[in-house]
């Protein structure tokens, strides 16, 4: 097993706590991070989640500060003590 440090912002903060660290089996992608975040509380999860069990395209990612885009985002390598931080989706002007 490994740790993964995550920071939640704005309506995550709420669901999850604003940091915390989850652990997952090596090797671990970011879908690993986030299926560990349904443990600390699975109506977050919903919200992470789409319809079809995917991170929904307008939740915000990052790996140690470097934004993770792109269809196999979920899919990108995390390793131990890697920082994820999750994002809503920004809205305003």
């Amino acid at each position: 097993m490994m740790s993964v440090r995550v920071r939640a912002f704005a309506r995550f903060r709420e669901l999850f706590g604003d940091r915390l660290e989850v652990a997952v089996s090596s090797p671990a992608m970011i879908r690993d991070v986030v299926m560990a975040l349904g443990q600390v509380n699975a109506d977050g999860l919903l919200e992470l989640l789409d319809g079809e069990g995917r991170v929904k395209n307008s939740v915000i990612i990052l790996v140690n500060r470097e934004r993770i885009t792109g269809k196999g985002r979920e899919e990108h390598p995390v390793a131990d003590g890697d920082e994820v931080a999750i994002y809503p989706p920004v809205a305003g002007g």
